[in-house]
């Protein structure tokens, strides 16, 4: 199994493949859900949107630490593995960033019957992971 390069690593990171994000509970024990993910502007940072009260969202306003793990639905399967910090945000654009979100996961026809749906139904915040340490590896034995 081979690292991927910093460029192919970041190429895995641009595609729309379904995220786990991981953060610890109140009780030490993690907490692992499905994510979409974007990185942001200077791509030094992956953002993901939630609603202010998930699960999620209240672990990390009291442990910051995270880890967002993807993997390719491919042959070899590329995976990604993002160990870092995360803030939540609550950022005045963040249905520009939902919007975002959902336009590279569900596409230009889709996109727009999901945020008539959830836009003004959800409050969102952004969870600003910083990376601190990437594991990248090619899937092939």
């Amino acid at each position: 199994m081979g690292y991927l390069s910093e460029e192919q690593a970041k190429s895995l990171l641009l595609e729309p493949i379904i995220s786990f994000l991981t953060t610890v509970n109140p009780d030490g024990s993690p907490h692992t859900s499905p994510v979409w993910h974007i990185l942001n502007e200077d791509d030094s940072h992956v953002w993901v949107a939630t609603s202010k009260t998930t699960v999620k969202a209240r672990n990390l306003r009291e442990d910051q630490r995270v880890s967002l793990v993807s993997a390719a639905n491919r042959f070899p399967q590329p995976w990604i593995q993002v160990n870092g910090s995360a803030c939540i945000r609550e950022p005045s654009d963040i249905d520009d960033i939902v919007s975002r979100l959902a336009h590279h996961y569900l596409g230009p026809e889709q996109a727009p019957i999901y945020l008539a749906e959830i836009l003004g139904n959800i409050e969102f915040v952004l969870v600003d992971i910083n990376p601190e340490k990437i594991l990248a590896y090619d899937g092939e034995e």
